[in-house]
This record gives structure tokens, C-alpha cells and sequence, in this order.
């Protein structure tokens, strides 16, 4: 479905005016304005057939999340196609910004009310390892091809697995598992989450995670992230960050495979996945572990 598709199939014959947001590096997303009302919509990228999500329960998720007021309400029009939802006035936050004390706290606390999410009523588990091996698979599909270390790299990332099982009161978390600094909007003082396509119970450190890696955090900003979080930065905590960084850059890595074998259109952003596969699996090698 295209973005005439979807307004004609919302709005009808109702004027309408549309224009991309930036980001969308899956789906397409747009601001929409009808009868004077703002709107974000998003068309459905073939991400999730890859990774054999459901868009409905997607949806419950961000339902939820939108009643803890911590991601914009979505609108009955939602369909599996697409996503409607409120238009949160907001800005993405830059680097600097998540590197702030206060920002790490704020994260950490919306973090919480995440992983605290009854996961129950959504019924999804999904982890980052589940998504590597999704991503994987629908890499050999597409005949993509890789760079020869990347079977190195899911050895370790298979290491990791095993030591994390191990770990299982850390495994039980409702998780976005899409906690970066591009889908966490500041409107109006207040932080927002959206894409929630990914979201589903798995391990807690893989969000926790997340900020490090994409925002190049200092050894003093993970310590800090983790005593908001956890009230203490023990050897241990730090040692599973480390691990979930090195898991978050070959997923990373995998993830520009991917969509560069899928060959969708985007009109969001000019990335091309397939370098930025081959730039992630170079600082892999060079012991760099974020984006």
C-alpha cells in the first residue's frame, strides 16, 4: 500500500495534506494534516514478514504504552497495512542531549515502565536474539552476501547466548528492543517511544544496551545509566552491557543485510544498507562497539 492508498482509504475525499518525517529507516512514515489536525502515519515496511511478527499485537503494545502515557495514542483507523497515531510535536534528541545526566535518568525511568509492561495481555517473545537469527535467515532467502567474518562474529554472538541463559532473572522483561535515540522523541519536556514493531518479553540488558551503543556512551555515562536503572554498576552489570553492545552491533550489522536484499523504496532517508552493513562489521573488528 502506498501513502495515497492509505489517505484515501482513511480520509476518503477529504482534503488532506502529507509530507515524511525524518528517520523510517523500515517503514515509511508521514505527517498528515486533515481538517486541521495533525497526524503520524506509518505504511507497514516487509520487515516484520522476515521476522514473523504480528502487527496486532504490535499495535496492543503500543496501546499500552500509550495509556502509561510514554508513546503517542494510536487511532482506531490502524489497520496491519498501517499505523495511525496521534502527531506528537517533538524533536529527536542528538547525542550530546542523551549523554546529559538528566537524560540518562529520564531514559532509565521510562525504561522501567516499559520492562514493567504485563506482557501477558500482549503474548510476544522476542529478543535480539531471536531477531539476529530472523535476520539471519532471511539474509540466506535473499542471497545476500556477507563479509566472511560475520560467521565469527555469531559464534561469539552465540557465546554470549549461552551465558545470558544463565542469566534468567534478567530475561523476563517486556523490552522495546528498539530503544534508540531515533525513536525517543522529546515533546514538549516530556519523552516519548514509538516504533514498537520489535517489542516483546525478552532480556532487560538488551535495552539497556541500547543508548550506550548508539550514542558512544563514556564509561562514566554507562555506570550512571545503570545505578538509575539498577542502583548499582557492579563488574557484572558492566560485563552483560558489553556483551548486549557486541550482540547490538552484529545485529546492527545484520540488519543493513538485510534490507539491502529486500530493495524497499524509502522515503524517510537515503541510507545505503548494504555500506552500512560493511561499516558495522569494520568497527566490529576494530573492537568498536557502537554505531
Amino acid at each position: 500500500m502506498n501513502i495515497t492508498e492509505a489517505i484515501n482509504k482513511i480520509w476518503g475525499s477529504e482534503p488532506v495534506e502529507y509530507e515524511p518525517l525524518n528517520g523510517g529507516f523500515v517503514n515509511a512514515t508521514y505527517k498528515v494534516t486533515a481538517a486541521g489536525n495533525n497526524y503520524a502515519l506509518r505504511l507497514n515496511g516487509a520487515q516484520n514478514d522476515f521476522l514473523g511478527l504480528s502487527r496486532e499485537k504490535e499495535t496492543v503494545a503500543l496501546k499500552t504504552a500509550g495509556e502509561l502515557s510514554i508513546a503517542p495514542h494510536v487511532l482506531p483507523q490502524t489497520t496491519p497495512e498501517y499505523l495511525l497515531t496521534e502527531f506528537i510535536d517533538a524533536k529527536i534528541l542528538t547525542n550530546e542531549d542523551f549523554k546529559r545526566r538528566e537524560t540518562i535518568a529520564e531514559s532509565m525511568r521510562i525504561l522501567k515502565v516499559i520492562h514493567g509492561i504485563d506482557g501477558s495481555g500482549i503474548g510476544r517473545r522476542f529478543s535480539r536474539f531471536d531477531m539476529l537469527d530472523k535476520y539471519m535467515e532471511g539474509i540466506r532467502s535473499l542471497n545476500v552476501a556477507v563479509p566472511a567474518d560475520m560467521d565469527g562474529f555469531l559464534r561469539e554472538v552465540g557465546i554470549i547466548r549461552t551465558r545470558r541463559e544463565r542469566e534468567s532473572r534478567y530475561c523476563t522483561g517486556y523490552c522495546h528492543n528498539d530503544f534508540f535515540g531515533f525513536n525517543i522523541l522529546n515533546g514538549g519536556g516530556r519523552l516519548y517511544v514509538i516504533d514498537w514493531e520489535l517489542s516483546g518479553e525478552g532480556d532487560i540488558f538488551f535495552d539497556l544496551a541500547s543508548l550506550p551503543y548508539c550514542h558512544a556512551f563514556t564509561p562514566e555515562q554507562e555506570r550512571h545509566m545503570l545505578e538509575c536503572y539498577l542502583g548499582a554498576a557492579e563488574p557484572e552489570h558492566l560485563a552483560s552491557l558489553r556483551d548486549m553492545k557486541y550482540v547490538n552491533m552484529v545485529a546492527e550489522a545484520a540488519w543493513g543485510f538485510l534490507h539491502s536484499g529486500m530493495g524497499e523504496e524509502s522515503v524517510n532517508h537515503g541510507l545505503d544498507y548494504y555500506r552500512w552493513g560493511l561499516d558495522v562489521t569494520e568497527r566490529i573488528r576494530k573492537g568498536i562497539l557502537y554505531i
